[in-house]
């Protein structure tokens, strides 16, 4: 398994997303529920960091124990190793197509959106 430093470093990844995440969502059902969410190390590290942290560790070592999760992980480890990926300056041009269309688009709706206000103003004053 020649991919299984990028697997590890993607669940440790998702992990740490984990963590974060539940964090936030274990503040707001404290908030909700009128549970003081007390610090216990400094200001920034309270009760819901440390029940964020138990979960998100708890499902990631989870996800990494079960071998349905390691199979689709491989999988998509040897599907991004055959991915051609684009040089700088093609991805500078790419870039600069997408800016151009976007701004030509922006244009485009815009011109439609005063054409139709300065019809629906014409409609309303006049009735």
């Amino acid at each position: 398994m020649q991919f299984s430093r990028y697997i590890n470093l993607g669940f440790a990844l998702a992990g740490l997303i984990a963590w974060v995440l539940l964090t936030k969502t274990s503040a707001a059902v404290m908030a909700s529920m009128e549970v003081t969410d007390n610090a216990l190390v400094g200001d920034m590290f309270r009760i819901s960091t440390v029940v964020g942290l138990a979960l998100g560790a708890g499902l990631t070592i989870y996800a990494y124990s079960r071998q349905d999760v390691q199979t689709w992980s491989s999988e998509v480890a040897v599907e991004l190793s055959k991915v051609t990926w684009p040089d700088w300056e093609e991805t500078k041009k790419n870039t600069i197509v997408v800016i151009i269309f976007a701004i030509v688009l922006s244009a485009i709706l815009s011109s439609f959106d005063f054409f139709w206000k300065w019809l629906t103003d014409l409609i309303l004053l006049q009735g």
